[in-house]
């Protein structure tokens, strides 16, 4: 009995763990085969039951294979994708789509809180002008839905005096570009997922310096894991776009007499490091490599800052402040607050700013004055977070109000400025009342039972 029980209790303790990483979409698709621009796409579907009231993200790829645009949503509680329409004529996808042109285009959903989960698909066509791809992508759905017929069996004939005919092989059809025959019918090619085709969006940030990047990578373990996890088989280099000083051909130069071997390497490094002229000789004839390579010798490890700020700000008469760079750029609170500016809190803030409230003239008006308040606070809150975990904690539960009320933007349409002010004032209303009136009428209520 005990034996009996003890399997049980395996059985279901292994269900429990391996259950997540069946979960799939059920179903996934878009409202048109076809699309121009101009036209918004409006995606559907739904999830397992196990899947209801989840996040979810969609992914659309190109042609061409490269990432186009991101947009999410999330599955109801009777497991319906709700997602806004994307409109072709705006934020990523417009930007993107001119680069890759006319073609059959690829939208992957997957779970965001389930990173193993490899999604579910659909395509469409997309052209500027409206123009016809061929092939496209409806005929490929249908061929995909089309079952194979079954061969009929041949019925043996009498021999006959005329001669034998040699039997006439079967006709393969032919697929077109990007599909493949598989059991009879032409389906589309899905290429394996290459690990140089990873896109991230904001990522890297072009208004950063590429060597930021490096330097984190180089110096905190923590950012180097989340960085080979999400960019397998490339380097930050590759990434970044700086050339990898690992695989820089490096030309050996040899001059006779040089460096002298009975004299100090330090002779030779001091004089590298104080006199220009030695400094220029020694670079043009000993390209790609250092002084300390040249002597042989191990190069010291560099001086240590006098005061590590966090990122995006720096040391300034003893006092951390806000790179000129980082203004009105980044979300300095929330970073800090989950440890990384590609947190998907950090995200979602960042696409209410860029796809909602830039995009309208009262919403660009009020993120001039709203940043010039923020940033006069944010780098001392972000630089608080760093050096105390519980003001940290503290700050993420504060910042979930906010959060819940801004993803409201996500659901509603902002296309014009009276809709965009309307809900701007409605959503700074609602945050007051969470932030202030509330715990006032708290406090009161408290004083009066005491």
């Amino acid at each position: 009995m005990k034996t009996l029980l003890a399997v049980l209790l395996i059985f279901v303790a292994v269900s429990i763990a391996v259950l997540p990483a069946y979960a799939v979409v059920v179903e996934f698709s878009t409202d048109k085969t076809s699309y121009k621009k101009g036209d918004k796409i409006v995606f559907s579907g739904k999830a397992d039951a196990n899947h209801a009231g989840k996040m979810i993200s969609i992914k659309i790829y190109g042609p061409k294979g490269e990432f186009v645009a991101l947009t999410g949503g999330r599955t109801d509680f009777d497991s319906a994708i709700i997602v806004n329409p994307l409109d072709t004529t705006k934020g990523k996808f417009a930007e993107n789509s001119a680069k890759q042109g006319k073609g059959i285009y690829n939208a992957t959903v997957i779970y965001d809180d389930e990173p193993l989960y490899k999604g579910k698909w659909t395509i469409f066509d997309f052209s500027l002008d409206g123009s016809p791809v061929s092939p496209s992508a409806a005929d490929i759905l249908n061929q995909q839905s089309q079952p194979t017929q079954p061969t009929q069996p041949t019925q043996p004939t009498q021999p006959t005096q005329q001669p034998t005919q040699e039997p006439t092989p079967p006709q393969t059809p032919t697929c077109g570009p990007g599909t493949h025959l598989e059991n009879g019918v032409c389906v589309i090619t899905q290429s394996e997922p290459k690990p140089k085709t990873t896109h991230i969006p904001g990522f890297p940030d072009p208004n950063k310096d590429p060597q930021y990047y490096v330097d984190r990578y180089t110096n905190e373990p923590a950012y180097k894991e989340w960085f080979d996890r999400n960019f397998p088989g490339q380097t930050i280099y590759e990434v970044v776009g700086l050339p990898d000083p690992s695989k820089r051909e490096v030309i050996t130069t040899h001059i006779p007499g040089f460096p002298d071997p009975n004299k100090d390497p330090q002779y030779y490094v001091d004089r590298y490091t104080n006199e220009p002229a030695y400094k220029e000789w020694f670079d043009r004839n000993f390209p790609g490599q250092t002084i300390y390579q040249v002597l042989k010798i191990t190069e010291p490890e560099p001086a240590p800052e006098p005061s590590s700020c966090g990122p995006g700000t720096h040391l300034e008469n003893g006092i951390c402040v806000l790179d000129e760079q980082e203004k009105g750029g980044g979300c300095l609170i929330a970073t800090a607050a989950y440890g990384t500016e590609l947190a998907p809190q950090v995200q979602r803030l960042r696409e209410v700013r860029d796809n909602v409230l830039i995009g309208t003239r009262s919403g660009s008006t009020f993120l001039e004055g709203f940043n010039m308040l923020y940033y006069s606070f944010s780098p001392t809150i972000a630089d608080w977070e760093r050096q105390n975990p519980a003001f940290k904690e503290t700050v993420k539960i504060a910042l979930v109000p906010l959060l819940s009320t801004l993803s409201i933007l996500n659901y509603v349409e902002t296309d014009s400025e009276a809709s965009i002010l309307g809900y701007g004032i409605g959503l700074v209303l609602l945050n007051v009342g969470m932030y202030f009136v509330v715990p006032a009428l708290v406090i009161l209520k408290i004083r009066k039972l005491f």
